[in-house]
């Protein structure tokens, strides 16, 4: 029962991605997040005064709609609003503050280990309505997309969001050519109306939406069929049953792993716009991979060195995922969605991430109980898996606009992009550059002639 106590949550924030699905796109990215907070406020609160089973239940759905809607609206304002040339080590805030969360929620729930009340359990659930209120607060200063702005016809709001992101005046350069490579890119949309449930999943135009569904759903599955949630969600467990360690230290040692995690979380920040998303995923695939074999083989026999071995490689996982697998699945799928349909496409990645989780979950203490250690070989098998997927169906985002990645589908299609050479290949932008890359962007798109570039879309 606990366990599908913990599980459905994701079946919450399964449904919180269908509402991004069907309502995202009318009421915009801000509005999105904000309704998500205080969707999740509600949902904290009707926890943290549950009484039973049933109430509790439906406190955890409410709550994860809330953080499914939430999950959807900020990658995808964080790719429409963030530089090129930069965006990629932007987005890493995002997953490192994911991981600050949980590191903190750790050491939350080992402060209240000890009380003798429904404290124990009520207190770590209420924190959440500290951090959805600040979200709120801090949405007072958050900007719209700008790309969100000029499709729903407020081209001058978006022009002034263009120059308030980017930081130049108005009638700039950048500005003007940021807003016309948006405007050029929307007039295609307009031809062919709007985009429905059908055409996300068709193949059969330059834009390759269903491809492209693909390969964002990717790196969400990647995160979830990492093994990730089977460690971090039954690290205490597994580090008393399998290892031996008492319930006071093995919470200790979650709270340090997480912590560590953290710091983990920040080094991307640095290098994910300069070696690109691809091999970030590759690397940490394989890394993981390895440490997931060593893990496996660790928790077979309950003696110290086995023990010193096993948390030492539970360490290191958790390491190489934060340093790839994280900021790669919560920034990878907006980027490489088409504008026309990228709120749609964005909400389908991350329900089948959700309901991955639920799936992964649910299945691990079935897993562990019945095979133990064995368990995670499974795990490890599959982050190997990966590495040759990632290299040769993914497409370098890195240094790239959102337009320009849409380019490359209309230029080059093919199924197995990662094998052409100009898909995988890292962009290192500059801020200055970008006016430029806009324009080449634009030439190739229209070849000065936006007519030739509908005539493409419509192919």
């Amino acid at each position: 029962m606990s366990g599908l106590v913990t599980a459905i949550y994701d079946v919450g924030c399964a449904f919180g991605a269908v509402s991004a699905f069907i309502f995202g796109e009318r009421i915009g990215r801000k509005r999105s997040i904000i309704y998500a907070n205080i969707i999740v406020i509600i949902g904290a609160i009707i926890q943290a005064a549950s009484y039973s089973y049933a109430q509790m239940f439906v406190a955890r759905i409410i709550a994860g709609i809330g953080i499914g809607l939430s999950t959807v609206a900020v990658p995808i304002l964080q790719s429409e609003t963030l530089p090129a040339h930069n965006r990629g080590s932007l987005l890493v805030v995002q997953s490192a503050l994911i991981v600050v969360g949980i590191s903190i929620a750790s050491w939350v729930c080992l402060g209240t280990l000890y009380a003798e009340s429904s404290m124990q359990w009520r207190f770590p659930i209420a924190c959440q309505i500290l951090f959805s209120f600040i979200v709120l607060v801090l949405c007072l200063w958050l900007p719209e997309s700008p790309r969100w702005m000029a499709k729903t016809g407020n081209v001058e709001e978006a022009r002034n969001l263009i120059s308030r992101v980017l930081d130049k005046p108005l009638d700039s350069e950048e500005v003007e050519s940021q807003l016309s490579e948006i405007l050029k890119f929307l007039a295609l949309e307009e031809e062919t109306g709007e985009a429905g449930w059908h055409e996300i999943f068709r193949n059969n135009t330059k834009s390759r939406n269903l491809q492209r569904v693909l390969l964002g759903m990717g790196p969400y599955l990647m995160n979830q069929w990492s093994g990730i949630n089977s460690l971090s969600y039954y690290l205490g467990y597994i580090l008393q049953t399998f290892l031996g360690y008492s319930q006071v230290v093995s919470l200790v040692l979650a709270g340090v792993a997480f912590t560590q995690c953290a710091i983990f979380s920040a080094p991307p920040y640095f290098f994910i716009d300069k070696i690109g998303r691809r091999n970030t995923i590759m690397l940490s695939s394989g890394a993981c991979a390895v440490c997931l074999f060593i893990i496996s083989g660790s928790l077979q026999h309950q003696r110290s060195a086995d023990a010193a071995a096993a948390v030492a490689f539970i360490f290191l996982y958790l390491d190489f995922y934060v340093l790839g697998f994280l900021p790669v699945s919560w920034s990878y799928s907006a980027e490489i969605q088409p504008l026309r349909v990228r709120n749609k496409a964005t909400a389908i990645g991350v329900f089948s991430h959700w309901i991955s989780n639920f799936v992964v979950v649910m299945v691990t203490p079935i897993g562990i109980n019945n095979i133990g250690g064995n368990f995670f070989w499974i795990w490890a098998i599959i982050c190997a898996l990966f590495v040759p997927v990632a290299y040769v169906f993914g497409v370098e985002t890195s240094g790239r606009t959102l337009e320009e990645v849409d380019q490359m589908f209309f230029d080059e299609p093919r199924i197995m992009m990662g094998l052409n050479s100009n898909h995988r290949r890292v962009i290192r932008a500059s801020p200055g550059g970008e006016a430029a890359q806009i324009r080449v962007v634009q030439a190739q798109g229209d070849g000065s002639d936006l007519e030739a570039t509908q005539a493409k879309e419509k192919a």
